[in-house]
């Protein structure tokens, strides 16, 4: 369960005890003054409908909506109850006044500014007609003058917390949204810490721990995993033929061809302004010389960027060593490069096999 989540379920429980507070207290004053006629019904029927939100919000079928912590229908089922229960039981009208506004801070927490200005004029409107109705029955005598000046006093008071609800709502808005763009911009950090812009491969420093971690797994399990390291041939005369331009176009182009042909528990790496690195795990030596091979046959034969350079590579492929470190095997490897290069380029050398076979 997320905070969000149980922020919400907190708040829940609290409106569930707050609504249970002034059930009884209701029922109290209710039986005090002697005014108990329909009140058990209207508090069975209200606990029925709460019970009924309730199930929908803890059951989780509420998570799709909008409002999924059902703070809206919450709302209105509990003024509905407290405009009834001024009517039914109207000495204890002041009292349950103070329910109105108890429930005002949860609208705050769970709605939009529009909703709580909204929920604000109904307090207003189903207050003023329950006083209304009791002023023109025979529920009793009421001081005009004085309802008068307690309904205005109520209004202000309600609307008052309306639009300092407002203000709160936007504020929580705002610093939402400042979260989320925050987040946002964390994420983009630490992609660009571990990702080349380029081709959008992970970088050298990211490929090397991932090595580690490998290193550490094989050593537990014996897994053999491959490494390998392409070079792509004469690379400054194509920078100087083709410019800066083209030749971003062309390194992700063999960026995305290498990641077509690899597995997605393979890992392939942006190395250097003209080496690519590759770890093929779970595979042995002939294997991965055959995955690396394929790749040369089809840089050879696809021309990059748009089909303006054509270029070969060099690799050197090496299985991993029990106990051998990520420095001695990328060294390894490396050397196999400058062989391959050695030979004539545009070709792929590997290493003898290894312990594992």
């Amino acid at each position: 369960m997320n905070h969000l989540y149980r922020d919400i379920y907190r708040r829940h429980a609290l409106a569930l005890v707050g609504a249970l507070l002034f059930t009884l207290l209701y029922g109290f004053g209710g039986m005090l003054f002697g005014d108990t006629a329909w009140m058990i019904e209207l508090a069975i029927a209200f606990w029925c409908g709460l019970i009924l939100i309730s199930y929908w919000f803890w059951s989780g079928r509420s998570q799709s909506f909008r409002d999924s912590g059902l703070t809206l229908p919450y709302l209105v089922w509990s003024i509905m109850f407290v405009t009834l229960a001024i009517v039914i039981v109207p000495s204890v009208h002041q009292m349950m006044m103070m329910a109105y506004l108890a429930m005002l801070p949860f609208g705050i927490l769970g709605l939009g500014w529009r909703a709580l200005m909204g929920i604000c004029l109904l307090i207003v409107g189903c207050y003023s007609g329950a006083v209304l109705t009791l002023q023109y029955s025979a529920a009793g005598p009421f001081e005009s003058v004085r309802e008068l000046l307690l309904g205005i006093a109520f209004t202000l008071a309600v609307m008052s917390f309306g639009i300092v609800g407002r203000e709160f709502v936007l504020l929580r808005d705002a610093l939402g949204r400042k979260n989320r763009e925050l987040r946002l911009a964390l994420a983009r950090i630490e992609e660009l810490s571990t990702r080349d812009e380029t081709t959008g491969l992970i970088n050298r420093r990211h490929f090397v721990k991932t090595l580690m971690d490998k290193r550490a797994m094989s050593r537990r399990d014996g897994g053999p995993f491959v490494v390998a390291l392409v070079e792509i041939d004469h690379f400054d005369e194509v920078c100087t033929e083709f410019g800066e331009f083209r030749v971003e176009q062309m390194l992700a182009d063999v960026a995305q061809l290498m990641l077509v042909i690899v597995r997605e528990v393979d890992e392939v790496a942006c190395f250097g302004r003209d080496k690519f690195a590759l770890m093929l795990s779970g595979a042995q030596l002939i294997a991965g010389e055959q995955v690396v091979e394929r790749i040369r046959k089809r840089i050879a034969e696809q021309p990059m960027a748009e089909g303006m350079i054509s270029i070969t590579i060099s690799a050197g492929v090496v299985q991993y060593q029990p106990s051998e470190s990520v420095d001695a095997l990328l060294h390894r490897t490396d050397a196999l490069v400058v062989e391959a290069r050695k030979q004539g380029r545009n070709q792929v050398v590997s290493q003898g096999l290894t312990a594992f076979d």
